[in-house]
């Protein structure tokens, strides 16, 4: 629980963290064993696989019987550089049906925080899309306590930097029976970097230094990468330090001030005792501290505005083994991992407050606390030819705490009056699951094919922890809550066939499902915190949730037509059930005696649909015309719609997350040997007004956000073996423009406030970002 005592300004954001000096520590070990091993070094980069050099990156070609066939973007390391990739918000830059939604900064209430919230794909988003790093669970984002809305937060999901991936993996829709994460919609799966990236047998070190700068939010990153092979011991060590401060806009009236500095640490050891055999240690750490200004909440209430001081940090340690090879008939890989993690987000909230003419100083210390700790095992087993299996088992344990913590001072007197209570239940959970896949190799008409049956079930407990601070004004909310548990299977089907060896086509059928959070269930917010007696409103969880479902559908086909070009295109169509959202609440005075002013409750009371189509293409023009040799382009698009119904309003419409429509395309040049190369990159994005929460039954006009073709350009330049430049100027055109996931809540313009928040949310204009390599 927050201490009582309220922190100077800056003290939580300030203050070191114990798990992350240690990782330091870890970090500058591994990169001296970089250094000592360096004798044997080349001037010679990473490994990395062969790729284009433009900036889209279209869905993977799987091989014909891969099980997970289907959509699946996969972005390499190289690929986030050439993005300027600094946060999640650039990752899925240019891919036509996924996005990135933000909290932006001030567009909630004053103790809530901003930053990304996840990934909007195929036009849902939210915790309905699972976001894991080397297969843990990063947490859920939390929703606003005082929200009436299901898919508003008020704090994300920013828990990492970029720059320790080796790549990141975006599945489209509901996924196979497989390990990891799975989502309810999509699964967005972060690799970090290990050392094998870059050591090789003729290449046993490997050091590097990158210094970088970006106009967009006048951020400069610093980072240095070690990794050596002394003998059968395998290290690297990644570091990167970041600086910078709010996002520029193209607005009239300029953004939110925001500043920021953030530290990341990945150190990974590998030990081969015998062939076959790899132990694994991880160690993975990340901090961010934020110092923002609410301007735009300046007012009658707030006359001097609101600051807010955030502090982030995520730590996680991982032992890992694998084994391959093994001939015992049970498996032929087996790979399992223990690990924790610990991730936190620390707000402070502090401002002059005026209610009622009397003036008051106003301390609000909030936090979101998640402690879990695992473990996972996943098999593969080749039966015979035409027969394999892949099957895993994994368990975990997670405490989830939300403390609340105001001091409001009375300025005339000096009289402190605290508020301190949860902003829901503290909850431990323990959850356990396990898949099941096989692949069934069989002839179809004469053509090779793959049939992919999988079956994964899960199981989770919850048991609420410490109800004495729980709701205290309203008993009846405490004494509903208890220790509950949910179960569920989920099957999966997948059918594969090659009908050449450059063309192949699938069919899925896979079902999903996503159980409620713990703040779903358990969240509050009420007046009865401050007045603490009389009658007054309240926003509740809801024990009684149930799990929301999905079945989706997709075929597509995946084809190389001629020598160096690749194409693919796929249509889907996915049905939801037992959406949650909130829902008004009739008058209840048995059990709710003194809510007389509006309880709102979420309840499974959404159904949704969506369905529509993407294409891709690349292609490598040398292939075709000598003359064109290092020219390549690539082109994706895609189109996407959606309806929703409330089922205790009867009301139907539009589902208001659907993105709209979206296409891009490339051209690009690589010089001989990589030398240099440049890129051409424009992404068109069709208008829409978005529509109004038909589940959550809110009617209000939104803003229309305008259709916008912006241009990037991107360059790189291997300047002799040991130095690497990259550039990019984005927005080339200097447009004006919005993201439709992260603006679709704005209201139309009528006030001076909401006018400014428009303006406020438009995106950078034309800048620049470049990164300057050093690697030995």
């Amino acid at each position: 629980m927050i201490t009582s005592t309220p922190l100077p300004a800056r003290a939580i954001a300030r203050r070191p963290a114990a798990p992350s000096r240690r990782l330091v520590n870890t970090t500058l070990n591994a990169a001296m064993l970089a250094v000592l091993g360096a004798g044997a070094a080349h001037a010679q980069g990473p490994r990395e696989p062969q790729q284009l050099s433009g900036i889209v990156v279209t869905p993977l070609r799987e091989k014909a019987p891969d099980a997970l066939q289907g959509s699946v973007t996969v972005i390499s390391a190289e690929e986030l550089a050439r993005r300027n990739a600094g946060d999640m918000s650039a990752i899925a830059r240019y891919e036509p049906l996924v996005s990135v939604p933000a909290a932006f900064s001030g567009s909630g209430s004053v103790w809530d925080g901003a930053g990304n919230t996840g990934f909007n794909i195929r036009g849902v988003e939210g915790n309905r899309v699972s976001l894991d790093i080397d297969g843990i669970a990063l947490p859920d984002a939390a929703p606003k306590p005082d929200g009436t809305a299901m898919n508003t937060f008020g704090i994300g999901r920013d828990y990492f930097d970029p720059a320790m991936f080796r790549e990141v993996r975006i599945g489209s829709g509901t996924g196979p029976a497989a390990a990891g994460t799975p989502g309810l919609a999509g699964s967005v799966a972060f690799v970090t970097k290990s050392p094998g990236d870059y050591l090789s047998d003729d290449k046993r070190s490997y050091l590097a230094y990158a210094l970088g700068y970006s106009a967009a939010n006048k951020s400069r990153s610093h980072s240095l990468t070690g990794a050596a092979r002394l003998g059968v011991l395998d290290a690297l060590a990644v570091a990167v330090h970041r600086s910078g401060k709010e996002l520029e806009n193209k607005g009239s009236v300029t953004a939110n001030p925001d500043d920021w500095d953030s530290n990341a640490l990945l150190a990974k050891f590998q030990w081969t005792p015998v062939q076959g055999q790899r132990i694994g240690l991880t160690l993975d750490g990340y901090e961010r501290d934020n110092a923002r200004s609410y301007v735009n909440k300046t007012g009658g209430l707030y006359p001097d505005g609101v600051l807010q001081d955030s502090h982030t940090k995520r730590t996680r340690v991982s032992f890992e083994h694998r084994m391959s090879g093994a001939a015992n008939g049970i498996f032929d890989t087996l790979e399992s991992r223990l690990y924790v993690q610990d991730a936190s987000v620390i707000d402070r909230t502090r401002a002059r407050y005026i209610t009622g003419n009397q003036p008051y100083l106003r301390n609000i210390d909030t936090g979101y606390f998640n402690k879990s700790a695992g473990a996972a095992t996943d098999a593969t087993l080749k039966l015979n030819d035409s027969l394999s299996l892949a099957y895993g088992a994994a368990w975990e344990q997670t405490e989830t705490r939300r403390p609340w913590l105001e001091d409001r001072t009375v300025v005339a007197t000096g009289a402190h009056q605290f508020t301190m209570k949860n902003r829901m239940a503290d909850m431990d959970s323990d959850k356990a699951s396990a898949y099941l896949r096989g692949e069934f190799g069989f002839a179809l008409g004469g053509y090779k094919a793959t049939l992919t049956p999988g079956l994964r079930a899960e199981y989770r407990k919850l048991t609420p922890k410490n109800l004495g601070g729980y709701v205290v004004a309203v008993p009846s909310a405490a004494g509903e809550i208890k220790t509950e548990s949910d179960a569920y299977a989920t099957p999966s089907l997948n059918l594969s066939v090659a009908l050449s060896d450059d063309l192949s086509v699938y069919a899925r059928l896979n079902r999903g499902a996503r159980l409620p959070t713990a703040a779903e269930r358990t969240g509050t917010y009420d007046s009865f915190s401050y007045t603490g007696s009389g009658v007054g409103y309240a926003v509740l969880g809801n024990p009684n949730l149930k799990k929301e479902t999905s079945q989706a559908f997709e075929a597509g086909v995946k084809s190389s037509p001629a020598k160096g070009m690749q194409v693919s295109a796929s249509v889907f169509r996915t049905e939801y059930k037992n959406f949650i959202d909130y829902v008004a609440q009739a008058p209840d005075p048995v059990n709710y005696p003194t809510i007389t002013r509006g309880l709102y409750r979420p309840e499974n009371n959404g159904s949704a649909r969506t369905w529509g189509g993407e294409a891709s293409l690349r292609a490598e023009l040398g292939t075709w015309a000598p003359a064109l040799a290092g020219y390549s382009v690539a082109a994706a698009a895609g189109v996407s719609h959606g309806k929703a119904r409330d089922s205790s309003t009867g009301k139907e419409g539009e589902l208001a997350s659907t993105l709209p429509r979206k296409a891009s395309a490339t051209l690009a040049y690589d010089a001989p040997g990589d030398a240099w190369g440049v890129s051409l990159s424009a992404v068109a994005t069709a208008g829409k007004r978005p529509a109004s929460d038909t589940i959550g039954d809110t009617s209000v006009a939104r803003f229309q956000i305008a259709g916008a073709t912006v241009a990037d350009l991107a360059a790189y330049w291997n300047i002799g073996k040991n130095v690497k430049l990259n550039v990019g100027i984005y927005n080339l055109g200097d447009k004006r423009y919005w993201d439709y996931a992260t603006s679709r809540s704005l209201a139309a313009g009528g006030d001076a406030a909401t006018l400014a928040d428009i303006e406020r949310q438009t995106r950078p204009g034309r800048n620049a970002a470049a990164m300057l390599t050093f690697q030995y």
